[in-house]
């Protein structure tokens, strides 16, 4: 916890908040960094049905939190942010539950969510160093306060890298209503904050293409014309023991009222060097993923519906061959900074067992 202080404490000396002598026109002050923005994020579960009979352990699922009726922190964070037009940075520690009862972390623990700092040396280029998202999918990539239904679906779970720590280059040309933006990154493939244990890296590419003057990561709200954007990204992530190969394409759709946005994602993995680690897989597999959703506006309330699915090994056909069908309804506005709804999510097991494991749950994301 010492580290994480230092770096919180870090983030509050370097972009103190201005003083009353401050010019922004002043030639001496253009370099100065952005006054600190607090950061503070609560997502509060509360699981009203759960379809899971089993009273001492639930069976474990892609996309199945195993949670019974009752209540959870899914997301608790805190931090700072700041960013204008030359600099931006980001200090953010919390916890995440599980998200999954095959999540690779089974008990929450306070850790570093983002630790960045970017510089833009020229109109429309970012370079951003340290623990940031690796440019991998719409879904990733839009925070959880800006997602229809304020939850992620299995694929995007599984399929792609997540967080990493990195460097990462951004570049935008184009107009403010038709413009192409290029990101890509080298991470350490790891998502370890204290340091790289071995020679693998992971790299990623993200080219994307945008019609229109909406913002293609929003969908709620109300916009004028059509806004369309569509995007392909590529990764590899050489690890000790295991090399995985991903690819996906996603897109975004908003006119009026509606949002609509899908995805599809490939992922092979295939093991490396198995005497120096144990591989993920033991033999080379494929992985396979897509999600389809949209929305509505009405007001200050999003309907959304959204399918997904999942298959852990398209050479199998068993319980890792998951989809599910969520319906809901939030309320919030155009910030975001406070959502309220509940859904219903449907699972479906395409292969394998069926599992009674339907859930009804309502939600809360508060942001300050």
């Amino acid at each position: 916890m010492s580290f994480v202080w230092t770096l919180l404490c870090m983030a509050s000396v370097l972009a103190a908040p201005p003083t009353a002598q401050d010019n922004p026109d002043d030639p001496k002050q253009k370099n100065r960094f952005p006054a600190p923005d607090p950061y503070l994020q609560a997502h509060v579960w509360a699981t009203l049905y759960d379809g899971d009979t089993d009273r001492t352990a639930d069976p474990a699922g892609y996309g199945d939190p195993e949670d019974d009726p009752g209540f959870k922190i899914r997301r608790g964070r805190v931090g700072f942010t700041g960013q204008n037009e030359e600099w931006l940075y980001a200090v953010i520690v919390g916890q995440s539950a599980p998200f999954d009862g095959l999540a690779a972390v089974n008990t929450p623990r306070i850790d570093v969510v983002d630790a960045h700092a970017g510089w833009s040396p020229v109109d429309n280029l970012w370079l951003v160093a340290g623990v940031q998202k690796v440019p991998v999918s719409r879904e990733l990539i839009m925070s959880s306060q800006r997602l229809a239904l304020v939850e992620r679906s299995a694929a995007s779970e599984w399929l792609i890298p997540g967080r990493d720590t990195g460097f990462l280059a951004n570049y935008q040309i184009g107009s403010e209503t038709m413009y192409g933006r290029l990101s890509a990154g080298v991470f350490n493939g790891n998502r370890s904050l204290i340091t790289d244990d071995n020679l693998g890296k992971l790299l990623a590419v993200r080219a994307e293409f945008v019609s229109g003057d909406a913002n293609p990561y929003y969908t709620f709200g109300v916009v004028e014309g059509v806004t369309f954007a569509i995007a392909a990204d590529f990764w590899r992530d050489d690890d000790v023991a295991t090399d995985t190969l991903g690819a996906g394409v996603d897109l975004m759709l908003r006119a009026g009222a509606v949002s609509f946005t899908a995805e599809a994602r490939v992922a092979d993995l295939a093991p490396d060097d198995t005497t120096i680690n144990e591989p993920a897989v033991l033999a080379p597999i494929r992985q396979i993923g897509a999600l389809a959703q949209i929305g509505y506006t009405i007001g200050s309330f999003e309907p959304a519906a959204r399918f997904s699915l999942f298959d852990d090994d398209t050479d199998l056909d068993d319980n890792g061959d998951v989809g599910d069908v969520l319906v809901g309804i939030t309320y919030g506005d155009r910030s975001a900074r406070n959502r309220i709804g509940g859904g219903f999510v449907h699972r479906i097991e395409f292969q394998g067992a069926q599992t009674n494991n339907d859930t009804l749950r309502l939600w809360w994301l508060l942001r300050i």
